[in-house]
């Protein structure tokens, strides 16, 4: 019983360098986590939203591409009575800013011809936006009208009083996605 006593000491020595070592990890352990506890109950509100997701929200009806959505009318009218419709719906006749864009617009119109919110004075070349910026002429536009619309072949331009179909855009909107905890 001796030898085996001496056995167990030498295998698993407990010094009291080992014993404080395991109580300091311990109080290092139990303050990190109480530390921890109390920064979640104490953090900002700004910075809970932020862990919130945002969904972009587009209304019925209307198709969501990079910041805006887009509304693809199904009847005709001229060009006045489109920008008309659009603004109705708190929006414009649609412009593109990149030709990644313009290609989205080409793709979902389908075959049809729509109007654009593309415009000029008859005396001038330079075309403008509905909201008064100049047109970068990313791509060039045909014809000698005073109102542009898209077609199958690009950008054309035509007399204000022709019916075509239209394409309407505004911001996207966003929603905060609520996540409401429950409790057992």
């Amino acid at each position: 019983k001796k030898l085996q006593g001496k056995c167990l000491t030498l295998a698993s020595p407990v010094t009291s360098t080992k014993l404080f070592c395991c109580c300091l990890l311990t109080t290092v352990l139990t303050a990190a986590v109480v530390g921890l506890s109390v920064a979640l109950l104490v953090r900002k509100p700004e910075q809970a939203i932020m862990n919130h997701t945002y969904y972009s929200t587009c209304p019925r009806k209307w198709i969501g591409y990079g910041n805006k959505c887009y509304y693809f009318s199904e009847d005709t009218r001229n060009w006045t009575h489109c920008q008309n419709s659009c603004r109705a719906l708190g929006a414009e006749l649609t412009q593109f800013e990149s030709l990644e864009e313009l290609d989205f617009l080409r793709r979902f119109m389908g075959p049809s011809d729509h109007w654009i919110g593309l415009q000029r004075e008859s005396s001038q070349p330079a075309w403008k936006w509905t909201d008064n910026t100049e047109y970068s002429n990313t791509v060039s536009i045909r014809g000698v009208g005073e109102h542009a619309y898209l077609n199958v072949n690009g950008i054309s331009s035509a007399r204000q009083h022709i019916d075509r179909k239209w394409i309407c855009s505004k911001p996207i909107s966003y929603s905060l996605q609520c996540q409401i905890p429950t409790s057992f």
